[in-house]
């Protein structure tokens, strides 16, 4: 278990075994604020054999649980590096290429996933979201990220660097690892994240 600290706020992050699901998951979840009201993100990589050692299935089969709440860019892309490090991420595809300025439609087995990004004028910031279409539910769960906009007078969108990006999740979701990995791929090819020195989450010794 790790405690990483980031703009006044701590974040837990554990891995493990689940014996229920037969899966090992990483979870990070925000520590800040009345319990269940932070973040939560839990990357479960099912095990093919679930009688032996842990034998990692391919990332088709890895699911992202993502509940309410608000994770830094840095944050995310630490735990995001924390499970590329890992070695369980097998047979990984990845498409490192920016979104069209239109709709786009993803598809993953029988399930269709909207992603969508536009200009979004009450928060000064550039608006990536996520959703799946789902007839079943009338429930409105999604993610997305803002990039705020350093200059919103002048006219051409001016990405802020990268601590100041941020990832919500609104509602809870389950998203396949393949949609989630290929999200975070896009709005970074995109050019919106402007790194910056001095600013990655500061692991804080819990003993």
């Amino acid at each position: 278990m790790e405690i990483w600290s980031h703009d006044g706020k701590l974040y837990e992050v554990t891995s493990g075994y689940s014996l229920p699901d037969d899966a090992w998951q990483y979870e990070l979840v925000g520590l800040t604020g009345p319990p269940g009201t932070g973040p939560y993100l839990c990357v479960s990589i099912p095990d093919a054999t679930p009688d032996g050692p842990f034998t990692p299935q391919p990332t088709k089969h890895v699911v992202v649980r993502a509940g309410g709440g608000i994770v830094p860019w840095r944050v995310l892309e630490k735990f995001v590096y924390l499970l590329d490090s890992s070695g369980d991420l097998i047979n990984e595809h990845r498409e490192m290429t920016a979104l069209p300025l239109t709709l786009n439609t993803w598809s993953q087995g029988d399930r269709r996933f909207v992603v969508n990004h536009f200009y979004y004028g009450d928060a000064d910031s550039w608006c990536y979201e996520l959703y799946e279409v789902d007839p079943s539910t009338t429930e409105n769960n999604y993610i997305d990220v803002r990039v705020p906009d350093a200059s919103p007078e002048s006219g051409s969108f001016v990405p802020m660097p990268a601590e100041h990006v941020a990832l919500t999740m609104h509602g809870s979701l389950a998203l396949p690892w393949p949609v989630f990995r290929r999200f975070l791929d896009a709005i970074r090819a995109a050019g919106s994240i402007v790194d910056s020195t001095g600013d990655n989450p500061t692991p804080i010794d819990r003993s």
